[in-house]
């Protein structure tokens, strides 16, 4: 293997597939560790023109993209007749790599990673970027909690090679209908793809597997033709949230589907507060016979299934258009209502000023009196200025007695070293039961807002530590950052190695973890919206989350956030999107 490739210096070999392989490299101009990944020359001829054009021009086309939950691509090209793409190297482990582990993903961490990645897919749509190649495989996640969406069209060959699937675009346990059947994909085909991948987190397979299968081809029929088994009937303890979000995200007709990544994000954040759907929305579903694999003529047979359930479909969608119409006739009735009364509140207002100007007998000033009169029926008016300044110190005020109030929480957690009533949840380690909380310390920060000094930041950081120690089992590539991070944050750990390769690396390891595990809250003010940002790392749930909430609610705000510290109920989680 060669020491450079380009300017950059090669380290070692990361990985190998059919048609790529990834090496970490520095980039000695700024002195930044890199991943290369590049095109093997030992690429089909009849391919090799059509998958170097398409690696160039879909790694050009990430590189334009900017966004937390997307790889940063930081260069690409060609050295001599071999195309490369230099990009950020990523800490942490691919989502497959995670889905190995024996425990499940708690149900809060699924839906938020999912979330992620669809943020990620609705931020490339909007750049006219369609991924497809949207598998577990291609999601890394850090130690943070933050995913990252990689590969962006790097396998990716035209239709016509889908019966190479050892060197196709991607697995094709995720394609979507389209995909399967030859039809031009949209960014509707990423949202199945995405629905695919949500469907294995949950259940550990992907929704159009079945065991014994012994063809490529039978999933790909499935996919095309037949509905998805709920996930409630495989694990009855999986909210019915769920298989709503997946009935949507993996209809066999794209206009069925999510139209917009984001609106799947938005629902994966707050599943807890979708209506549990009604008996017959699987049903409709499950009406469709299944035609098996080896009966004759598949495709004329599969058209025809195809047909039939785009007819239900089409049905369904009328309804539910109707029932929108509906809710806006009676909406627009209620305003209309609304409107008359008001008319006549003003139109009784009007004739009592009369009257009473009548009573005058007759005098010159009865209109300026009516004028009286109706202005002391209204409200009293206050400038603007004043109304801001009362409002910037009433949320000044609030942040004050927040820091007053925290100040002591950390106090009295150092005195007591309390242990936590509910769970808390770390990603690497999983759900930790039982936990206490010790070291805990409270700040402020201020800020110079129209001349005042105000309160800006309240900041409270504390530490947990579990009863009994916990571990996790890592492999090679994950071995650093997993104890990177750990050690960014204080933890107390230590790490034993099991498995070490011919050159000493370590190959596998166990991270086992006694304490100190950093735990973040910060309460930021918006003098601009007169709001506040809470903004949460570890705290119950694994990574950061976030929400925001009206001036007038922070009075009672950080006795909620420190019952939800202590586990004492979750008032505060109704707050926070409904994933995290």
């Amino acid at each position: 293997m060669n020491k450079t490739f380009g300017r950059y210096q090669i380290v070692d070999q990361l990985g190998r597939g059919a048609m790529g392989a990834v090496y970490r490299a520095i980039d000695p101009l700024i002195q930044r560790e890199v991943a290369i990944k590049t095109l093997l020359p030992n690429v089909p001829e009849d391919m090799v023109a059509e998958v170097r054009e398409r690696f160039l021009r879909e790694a050009r086309s990430a590189g334009r993209l900017s966004h937390p939950n997307i790889v940063i691509i930081f260069d690409v090209g060609e050295e001599d007749g071999v195309a490369y793409i230099a990009m950020e190297m990523l800490a942490g482990r691919s989502l497959q790599q995670m889905l190995r582990d024996p425990d499940p993903l708690p149900l809060d961490t699924t839906a938020e990673l999912a979330a992620q990645v669809a943020d990620a897919l609705d931020h490339a749509h909007q750049h006219a970027i369609v991924h497809r190649d949207v598998k577990p495989a291609n999601v890394m996640v850090a130690p943070s909690g933050r995913s990252k969406l990689t590969d962006f069209g790097v396998a990716y060959v035209s239709s016509s090679t889908l019966t190479q699937v050892g060197t196709a675009l991607g697995s094709p346990r995720y394609m979507s209908p389209e995909h399967v059947l030859g039809v031009k994909v949209d960014p509707r085909s990423d949202v199945f793809s995405l629905g695919a991948m949500l469907y294995e987190m949950l259940v550990r397979c992907t929704p159009f597997e079945r065991p014994g299968d012994t063809s490529m081809m039978v999933i790909l029929d499935r996919i095309a033709g037949e509905p998805h088994i709920p996930v409630r009937e495989i694990d009855p303890r999986i909210p019915a949230a769920f298989d709503r979000i997946l009935q949507r995200a993996l209809a066999k007709k794209p206009e069925d589907r999510y139209q917009r990544a984001g609106d799947l994000a938005y629902d994966l954040r707050n599943y807890r507060s979708l209506e549990r759907p009604a008996a017959t929305d699987f049903e409709k579903t499950m009406v469709l016979q299944v035609r098996p694999a080896e009966q004759p003529a598949p495709h004329g047979a599969l058209l025809d299934e195809i047909a039939a359930f785009e007819r239900n479909l089409e049905r369904e969608a009328e309804a539910r258009k109707q029932a929108v119409e509906q809710e806006r006739r009676k909406r627009q009735e209620e305003l209309r209502l609304h409107a008359r009364a008001l008319e006549r509140k003003l139109a009784e207002q009007a004739r009592a000023a009369k009257a009473a100007a009548e009573q005058t007998q007759g005098r010159r000033s009865s209109a300026l009196d009516m004028l009286k009169k109706l202005g002391a029926s209204l409200p009293p008016k206050e400038d603007p200025a004043i109304a801001r300044a009362r409002a910037i110190a009433n949320l000044d005020q609030g942040m004050r007695e927040a820091a007053r109030y925290l100040a002591e929480f950390a106090r009295e957690i150092n005195a007591i070293g309390p242990r936590a009533a509910s769970p808390y949840d770390h990603l690497y380690l999983g759900r930790l039961p039982a936990v206490s909380l010790s070291e805990a310390w409270s700040d402020s920060r201020p800020r110079l807002v129209e001349g005042r000094d105000c309160c800006e930041h309240v900041l409270l950081n504390y530490r947990i530590r579990p009863d009994s120690p916990a571990s996790i089992a890592l492999q090679k590539d994950a071995i650093p950052g997993c104890a990177d991070y750990l050690k960014a944050t204080k933890a107390d750990f230590r790490t034993q190695v099991v498995a070490k390769s011919d050159f000493g690396e370590a190959t596998r390891a166990v991270i086992i973890v006694r304490g100190g595990l950093l735990c973040e809250l910060d309460l930021h003010a918006d003098f601009d919206s007169l709001t506040v940002k809470v903004e949460l790392k570890n705290v119950r749930r694994a990574g950061k989350t976030q929400c925001r909430v009206a001036a007038d609610e922070l009075k009672n705000l950080p006795d909620e956030i420190g019952r939800y510290i202590l586990g004492a109920d979750d008032e505060f989680d109704k707050r926070l999107p409904r994933s995290r």
